[in-house]
Order: C-alpha cells, then sequence, then structure tokens
C-alpha cells in the first residue's frame, strides 16, 4: 500500500522531531547486547554506523531467522537489537518484512497472548513506523504498537528492560509516559548491560 501525501508530509514532520538526537531512535541507536546471538551482522561501522548488515546475508531467511530467536526466550534486549536489524534487512526485502509483521500481529492477537508476544509485535511495528523513509510505504498500515507494548508491561510491571524500550519509544516526540517508564528502567540498578544501554539512548 502505498503512502498518502498527507501521511508523507507526517512522517516528515516526525522525522525533523528526531534530528535532536541524529536519527529515528528506534533503527540508528544500536543496542548494547553483549555476546548474545542476533541476526547475522557486518564486522565495523559504515560510514553512519547504524547500517552494518551482512552483504552475504539471505534476507529471504530474515522472518525465520528472526522467529528462531525470538522463540527461544531471548531477553528483552536482545529482541529490540534483533528486531532493529531485521527493520534494516527488510528496507531491500519487503515481503519478508511484512511476513515477519504479520507473523508477530498474528501471535499478538491471539486468544491469550503472553507479554513478549505482544511486546515484539508492537516493538516492531512501531520500528518499521522510523524506517518509512526507507521504506517508502508504511507496511503497518499505521498501527499503535506502543499500545501493545503497553499492554505487556500491564503483564510484566516490574520488567526493567520493557519500560527502557517503551522509554525509548516516547521520548522523541515525548509522550506524557516518558518519564516513568525512564524511572523504572534506570530502578534495575543490577543489570549493567541494561545502564549501559540507557546511558547511550537516555541518558
Amino acid at each position: 500500500m502505498r503512502i498518502t501525501f498527507l501521511s508523507i508530509a507526517g512522517f516528515a514532520l516526525g522525522a525533523l522531531l528526531f534530528t535532536a538526537q541524529a536519527g529515528p531512535p528506534l533503527i540508528c541507536h544500536p543496542y548494547d547486547i553483549g555476546t548474545a546471538q542476533s541476526l547475522a551482522w557486518g564486522q565495523g561501522h559504515d560510514a553512519v554506523g547504524f547500517d552494518n548488515q551482512d552483504p552475504n546475508y539471505n534476507t529471504k531467511h530474515l522472518a525465520a531467522d528472526t522467529l528462531k530467536i525470538l522463540d527461544v526466550g531471548a531477553p528483552v534486549l536482545v529482541r529490540m537489537e534483533t528486531m532493529r536489524r531485521a527493520a534494516l534487512y527488510g528496507a531491500n526485502d519487503h515481503a519478508s518484512a511484512a511476513s515477519l509483521l504479520a507473523t508477530l500481529k498474528q501471535r499478538a492477537e491471539a486468544s491469550n497472548p503472553d507479554a513478549l508476544a505482544l511486546f515484539d509485535y508492537g516493538y516492531f511495528a512501531e520500528t518499521l513506523k522510523q524506517i518509512v523513509w526507507k521504506y517508502k510505504e508504511d507496511l503497518t498500515g499505521g498501527a499503535d504498537g506502543y499500545s501493545y507494548v503497553k499492554r505487556a508491561i500491564t503483564m510484566r510491571p516490574d520488567s526493567a528492560e520493557m519500560h527502557f524500550a517503551a522509554a525509548v519509544m516516547t521520548r522523541y516526540p515525548q509522550r506524557p509516559d516518558y518519564q516513568q517508564h525512564a524511572m523504572l528502567a534506570r530502578a534495575a540498578k543490577s543489570d549493567p548491560l541494561l545502564a549501559a544501554n540507557i546511558h547511550s539512548h537516555l541518558d
């Protein structure tokens, strides 16, 4: 589905709001996941430092590879980085990105979805919306991914990682919930990897 003129104008305005932190936060700022496994990625950094795809990666496997990582119960930070990479790979293969989105949506809208199913769909939908400038179309149909992430948090209110994800999602443009999410994310003082990501993305 091609986006309309009004949609383009809206996305352009959103891009201006992202300027303060040099690019859409769900796309242009990699997450530190330590030694955890995610989608294949290149070595070093390119000129802008966020899109470092492995040139040998077969995007036809994108949906299956992403789901394989998510289905083993990967930590939230790993899920975030995996879906960030998936969105970037999907810019060159819209069919694979759409397939992944459809599967995540189906899981999130099952009769009794768990918190991670809700989180995954909501986070990936919002990530895709932030890369529409590269896709030239909105694969999500305007879905409100943040509402799914909020539902996930109601099921796991003590998940500092989910609050961190929600804080990144609500920082630019800032929503009323941002401060609360950021505060609850920072409360996890015993998680050094999360603390490092909070410092790089929120401080």
